[in-house]
């Protein structure tokens, strides 16, 4: 008789073990949408108000500024990013393929590295070892 209780409720912890962790799925992250420079300076902007208590005239100046800054800030980067491909364009004009990926991973290392000189992630992976969000790896 016990050993027909004790089976009966190994098999019922058994099955609503079972079909607690079916519930447990976990879904896909949502693909990060890309925000405007309004966007960005209106949140930081409703931050500083609320750490700041700043008025409406403060926070529209606050605003304004960063927005500013943020579109500054935008246009160094596609800068920076039009200078990175011309070096790398004019780089593989130069060198053979196999130079050119080893000049590559070169750039990868030098761009991991903190200023103490050791990798800055701590799982030891380079971001160029995966194509960034939204982009193809070449």
């Amino acid at each position: 008789m016990k050993k027909r209780i004790f089976a009966a409720a190994m098999a019922l912890c058994l099955v609503a073990g079972t079909s607690a962790f079916a519930q447990d799925a976990k879904k896909a992250p949502m693909p990060k949408e890309k925000w405007s420079a309004e966007q960005m300076a209106q949140k930081k902007t409703d931050r500083m108000t609320q750490s700041l208590k700043l008025n409406e005239q403060q926070a529209k100046q606050v605003y304004d500024y960063n927005l500013t800054q943020i579109k500054d800030m935008q246009a160094k980067h596609e800068q920076w990013r039009a200078e990175r491909k011309a070096e790398a364009d004019k780089m593989k004009s130069i060198l053979t393929p196999e130079q050119f990926e080893q000049w590559k991973q070169m750039q990868c290392d030098r761009m991991q590295k903190c200023k103490d000189g050791k990798p800055c992630h701590k799982d030891g992976k380079k971001m160029c070892d995966k194509p960034a969000a939204g982009k193809e790896k070449k």
